[in-house]
């Protein structure tokens, strides 16, 4: 029975190593680079492209509504640092608290890895966006389900030193 095989029906794999199964080694191509013809100009571009010095602050997956965030940060955008950090903290709302966390953050941010001062620092961005929703359902009567909605939000807030 073994011997009436073909040895040719057989699978590649089973009659031994085959030449095409090697796959040639992927090399990217060697890209050649311009030489650099004034360096006194890289220099300027290089000085025109620094950015002010500043920090920012990410805060994300924050538990609140969206809407109540932005209706904060839209009183504080283009304010000083420490106008914001007043408002925020005399503000009667809760998300006052977040927002106060994450602007301390990016001053903290700004001084560190920029070496920028806080008393020069101002409230160039700040926004919020949507974040993802927890879905919850409740027990109501007559065996009905009543869907609770758990928002979240992702804050950023950047400041930047005067000019």
């Amino acid at each position: 029975m073994l011997a009436s095989r073909n040895l040719t029906s057989r699978p590649a794999a089973v009659q031994g190593p085959c030449i095409a199964s090697v796959r040639p080694a992927r090399i990217a191509p060697v890209v050649a680079r311009r030489p650099l013809v004034c360096q006194a100009a890289a220099e300027v571009v290089d000085a025109d492209i620094a950015a002010p010095k500043g920090g920012v602050a990410h805060l994300r997956f924050k538990r609140g509504s969206v809407f109540k965030v932005r209706r904060v940060l839209d009183v504080m955008r283009g304010r000083s640092f420490e106008d914001a950090i007043i408002m925020m903290e005399y503000m009667p709302y809760r998300a006052c608290e977040e927002i106060l966390r994450a602007l301390k953050s990016a001053a903290a941010n700004a001084k560190n890895n920029n070496g920028a001062q806080k008393s020069q620092l101002v409230v160039a961005e700040c926004f919020a966006d949507q974040g993802p929703i927890l879905k919850r359902f409740r027990c109501r009567a007559q065996g009905r389900g009543f869907k609770i909605a758990k928002p979240t939000f992702h804050l950023t807030i950047r400041l930047e030193e005067r000019a």
